[in-house]
């Protein structure tokens, strides 16, 4: 796993990358923008830290993957996978506010990714709001009907207020 120290380097290496990236851009192009092959290597360079972040968030280092997801919007603020990322970590710590508003902000940046759906639904689960948790998922499986997560998601929660009656 990264250690601090390490995850600090390779975000300084980040930092000094898209500063350098923009000034060869200047360079080659005369002007204020990044060439191509910069802007695909920025990507590549978010998707790293993006996987890095999932890495942490899967091993439930979650203050470490909150930075790592923190870093990538301060650079990209439209990452909608950070912002899912953001949620989902925020929602299983019961910190529900900033989980929907990192949630909602990804589902309108991605609005087909079944997925954000049905982590947007699993956020209202939480927080007992049933009915927008119902909505979340069955959207999510009108975007994509194989979409396991938000089936099993919508057939607990079915389940859960038949038997309690609501």
């Amino acid at each position: 796993m990264f250690s601090l120290k390490r995850l600090l380097w390779v975000l300084g290496c980040l930092f000094l990358f898209t500063g350098c990236a923009s000034q060869l851009g200047k360079q080659a192009t005369g002007s204020t923008g990044v060439s191509e092959k910069n802007q695909q290597q920025l990507a590549q360079r978010m998707e790293e830290m993006y996987q890095l972040g999932r890495k942490q968030q899967e091993a439930a280092q979650f203050s470490e993957a909150i930075t790592t997801y923190e870093h990538i919007l301060a650079i990209n603020p439209n990452h909608a996978e950070a912002h899912n990322g953001l949620g989902v970590i925020y929602a299983i710590q019961g910190r529900f506010e900033p989980a929907l508003q990192h949630l909602q902000k990804a589902v309108s940046l991605a609005p087909l990714a079944s997925h954000l759906r049905n982590n947007l639904g699993y956020a209202y689960l939480l927080m007992g709001r049933d009915a927008e948790a119902i909505g979340a998922f069955e959207h999510a499986l009108r975007l994509d009907p194989e979409n396991v997560n938000a089936r099993a998601n919508l057939n607990a929660i079915r389940n859960k207020t038949e038997t309690t009656g609501d």
